[in-house]
């Protein structure tokens, strides 16, 4: 990661600029914009997504030139490779980062794996793992009520920004919509009586220097329920430019490092037990390497 103080000399200048000065010219400027708006940059600990952003005299820039946007996992709509069960009622699909769960496109092309299916939850955008299906709309509504009923144990796991000072922990409070930020609802915390309650537990898996494994559980399922959640203990997940702009962390990456990891349910219509798990990605495995080091 490149590092720089800007100068007096340099105040007022834009951050595109500024990029475009101190790296090499074989860097183009649609490229930087790209990096840019891919988290690879950090104003005073800050991530910054807006090439016009306007920088200070002793303002803090770290750019992270490595992390290519295209390095990314690349976006296959639907992949047979990628059921991790299937049966008459049911259809779960490890779901790939960058993928929206409810997107036209993407649920089209699942169709062409299996004829018909109604989502059941939904994952963030930039979330990857365990998705769920239901063939039938009969199978849809019993699945809606083990969710409601919290008879469906999810397992999440996170990298977070910094090292939590317990082993586990839970928070318990009301989410509502507080602001908009780049076109998207912003949740956080509110009185009882402008939100829906929501709990998450999590506990400490490994620790790093900079950074450390969450196995998160949501007993509830609320918008951005971990994310939020994980902020407000101070731990935001590294590569989530909404709720986590300030890092500790130097390693920038280029998505929200979340992951469905597993569930556990009652079959509603077998009524046998079934536990699921979706395989960790290599973008997040490449994190771990990189910096899940011992503090």
């Amino acid at each position: 990661m490149k590092h720089w103080i800007v100068s007096s000399s340099e105040s007022g200048v834009k951050l595109i600029d500024f990029l475009k000065n101190k790296i090499p010219s074989t860097s183009s400027t649609r490229k930087l914009k790209r990096l840019i708006e891919s988290n690879c940059c950090q104003i005073n600990g800050r991530t910054e997504r807006f090439a016009s952003a306007v920088l200070g005299s002793g303002d803090e820039v770290r750019f992270l030139m490595e992390a290519e946007p295209d390095a990314a996992p690349k976006l296959t709509l639907a992949e047979r490779a990628r059921i991790l069960y299937e049966d008459t009622d049911l259809f779960i699909y490890n779901k790939p980062p960058g993928l929206s769960s409810d997107s036209p496109a993407f649920h089209k092309a699942l169709k062409e794996l299996t004829p018909h299916v109604e989502l059941i939850h939904r994952l963030d955008k930039e979330t990857s793992g365990i998705l769920m299906f239901a063939k039938t709309s009969k199978m849809r509504e019993a699945m809606i009520e083990e969710f409601r009923r919290k008879k469906v144990i999810k397992t999440y796991l996170a990298i977070v920004d910094g090292v939590p000072a317990k082993n586990k922990g839970a928070v318990d409070n009301y989410l509502g919509k507080i602001a908009e930020y780049q076109g998207q609802s912003l949740w956080g915390s509110v009185i009882h009586e402008k939100g829906l309650h929501a709990r998450t537990e999590w506990e400490l898996k490994k620790k790093g220097k900079e950074a450390a494994i969450l196995y998160c559980h949501p007993i509830t399922g609320r918008t951005h329920q971990i994310r939020v959640h994980l902020s407000g203990i101070g731990h935001p997940i590294l590569g989530d430019h909404q709720y986590g702009k300030k890092s500790r962390c130097s390693y920038v990456p280029s998505r929200c490092l979340l992951h469905a990891l597993s569930v556990s349910f009652i079959h509603p219509m077998t009524k046998e037990p079934l536990h699921i798990e979706a395989e960790i990605p290599e973008d997040i495995l490449k994190t771990i390497q990189q910096i899940m080091q011992p503090g």
